[in-house]
């Protein structure tokens, strides 16, 4: 595979998750959140989750930020091996070319 196709692979695995909005799971692994505290004060849990989407809320914004930085890499990088195929191929015309010059058949 060329180099292209790699970075447009790499790139589509990257902002998978953000085109398909796939939700955080999140899990207590907690000793000190015993049932019985919950149970005692349900607000204060309420008031726990309420803060939690807040902050997951911006969540979105940072990947999508994340996914368009690292596009413009990407797109750099692949402007950065089109200049220098480009070169590349000039230098090979002007050593043809100094070839032609010095060695006249």
């Amino acid at each position: 595979m060329n180099k292209i196709s790699l970075i447009s692979i790499f790139a589509l695995l990257c902002t998978i998750p953000f085109l398909l909005s796939i939700q955080p799971v999140h899990a207590y692994n907690s000793y000190e959140h015993d049932l019985t505290v919950s149970s005692l004060y349900p607000q204060q849990d309420m008031e726990n989750e309420v803060e939690d989407d807040k902050s997951d809320n911006n969540l979105g914004y940072v990947f999508a930020v994340f996914a368009i930085v690292w596009g413009l890499f990407f797109a750099f990088m692949i402007l950065l091996m089109r200049k220098q195929t480009r070169i590349n191929l000039e230098i090979a015309s002007l050593k043809q070319l100094l070839e032609k010059k010095n060695n006249p058949e």
